[in-house]
């Protein structure tokens, strides 16, 4: 018990080379805060964070909202979210910070900005913990801090971890964990020690407790470390024993919850997968890669660093590359054969958000190779992908997706229902190809276009006249659509806004955090400038 005693301080201490990613974690939770977004929880997570509500107001774990729409109500005749409980648990302290102003007779404006807080503290910090965490991982994969530090800026402002980390849905938990979990995964593929298995074992715990379907990755790392220390069978026994304790915490809370919530340990809330796989996993996979509107290159333009990286890295690091390979790719091909794979509604696909920071990093070896011409393309990428994603956070995605909708039926025609997989909820289905086939598949409507022509009107307070004369469909077809319903509830997606009556504090506030985040920054830039 004392050796587990020991590994779990061990776990605690971390790594001293991460030491200067604290500045990191610093700024990039500042950025967060600075331009955290204005919306509460809509679609899915809202479930999830009423969870989190109903804890702290003594309603146990039970919800609200019905979601899906369709689902059917527990044995008690209440609702319960689906998703596991890491998620909702996390949004306790934001719930217990802004505790003080739900009692507190408060106007409208400051009830709506605590709201707001509650469920976007728990994202801006996770945001930071990925951005430190992939600091790391690229540390232990032998990037030099200047190179470390540059693909970290990439994750943090360049790809759609940032867009997730000022949404209340769980794909940013999901990144946090599995970032995590790879990391342990694979230090311990190098050297059996039984600090870095209990932390395996920890982080996969707290994967599971993210989504269940994260199992998939456990049989591909055991796989991992087998093969990577079989001729030494008596200490790879050991650490499979030590990665045990780890993960125990975490399959408890999922029994746990799953009691809470129906009963049952075994019920999780999850049924009827085998109705839902039914798309071809060919078509889901290239829709993953290569459609219009979900590409993840498009969303994530630094991954054409880690394509250019991918065959060094793999000769430098060949168990982290097959650790990548049997972790990340069972999941991507299982949510290949959803029907709804793109994740809609939502900014990018969002089903691939959790392995985002994983597949960055055989950047780090184009990065630390790299002559005059590689670093005009890496800053040329950073750009790119910084203004990609400025694009999604600048507007809740519902509102261009709306737009879309209104659009499609005007100038397309009306589609058919009926025969939809998910339930019509009068005029559109959640995520059913009938309502989402637009912004996947057709250019006109690709979403990251249809924001940069929103950013160019909304701020202005343009009205649905001016903005339509330069719409991205107005390519492709000379009809006049009258989408003014849509277009007026379309509004800039940040707290500042909020603030009308208190404008000057919000100005401060926003002041402090971008001074805080500047000089953080500069502190981890200052730490990692010898290579």
């Amino acid at each position: 018990m004392s050796r587990i005693g020991e590994a779990w301080r061990g776990v605690l201490a971390g790594n001293s080379r991460g030491r200067p990613g604290l500045y990191l974690f610093v700024a990039v939770a500042c950025l967060n805060f600075a331009g955290m977004s204005r919306e509460v929880p809509w679609g899915d997570a809202r479930p999830v964070f009423e969870v989190a509500e109903s804890m702290v107001h003594g309603r146990g774990v039970s919800v609200r909202t019905r979601w899906p729409s369709d689902v059917p109500p527990a044995p008690d005749g209440r609702f319960y979210a689906a998703q596991p409980w890491l998620p909702s648990l996390l949004h306790l302290p934001g719930l217990l910070l802004c505790a003080p102003l739900s009692y507190a007779s408060v106007g409208s404006e400051v009830a709506h900005l605590r709201d707001a807080l509650s469920c976007h503290l728990a994202g801006s910090l996770l945001g930071a913990l990925v951005a430190w965490l992939f600091f790391r991982l690229c540390l232990r994969h032998g990037a030099s801090p200047p190179v470390a530090r540059f693909a970290a800026i990439l994750l943090a402002v360049g790809s759609m971890v940032w867009v997730y980390a000022r949404s209340p849905f769980t794909e940013i938990v999901q990144a946090a964990c599995f970032t995590g979990f790879f990391l342990e995964l694979t230090q311990l593929a190098r050297r059996l020690d039984r600090r870095t298995a209990l932390a395996v074992g920890i982080w996969a715990g707290l994967l599971l407790n993210t989504k269940y379907i994260y199992a998939l990755c456990l049989p591909g790392a055991l796989l991992v470390v087998v093969l990577a220390h079989w001729k030494t069978r008596r200490p790879l026994l050991a650490a499979v024993a030590y990665a045990a304790p780890g993960l125990l915490p975490g399959l408890l809370m999922t029994l746990l919850y799953n009691y809470l919530r129906f009963g049952d340990v075994t019920r999780t809330g999850y049924s009827n997968l085998g109705h839902v796989m039914v798309e071809n996993i060919f078509m889901g996979t290239w829709g993953f890669l290569f459609s219009p509107g979900k590409s993840l290159l498009l969303y994530t333009p630094p991954l054409a660093l880690a394509v250019l990286g991918c065959l060094r890295f793999g000769r430098a690091h060949r168990w982290s590359a097959l650790a990548m390979l049997v972790t990340i790719l069972p999941v991507v091909l299982f949510y290949a054969c959803f029907p709804s794979w793109s994740g809609d509604w939502a900014w990018g696909p969002r089903y691939l958000v959790f392995a985002i920071p994983v597949l960055l990093l055989p950047g780090i070896s184009f990065l630390s190779n790299m002559r005059w011409p590689g670093r005009w393309l890496a800053a040329a990428v950073l750009v790119v992908g910084l203004g990609v994603q400025v694009l999604g956070n600048a507007f809740y995605w519902d509102h261009y997706l709306r737009i879309v909708l209104d659009v499609r039926t005007k100038w397309l025609g009306q589609v058919n229902r009926t025969g939809a997989l998910t339930v019509d909820k009068g005029g559109y289905c959640e995520g059913c190809f009938e309502d989402v086939y637009p912004m996947v598949w057709l250019p006109p409507f690709q979403p990251i276009l249809g924001h940069f022509w929103l950013i160019r009107h909304v701020p202005f307070h343009d009205d649905w006249k001016q903005a339509r004369l330069d719409a991205p469909w107005r390519r492709h077809t000379r009809l006049d659509f009258d989408a003014q319903g849509t277009w007026d509830r379309v509004r800039m997606d940040h707290w500042l806004y909020d603030t009308r009556q208190y404008r000057s504090l919000g100005w401060i506030v926003l002041i402090l955090l971008a001074g805080t985040g500047t000089a953080a920054g500069v502190l981890f830039v200052r730490r990692t400038r010898a290579g």
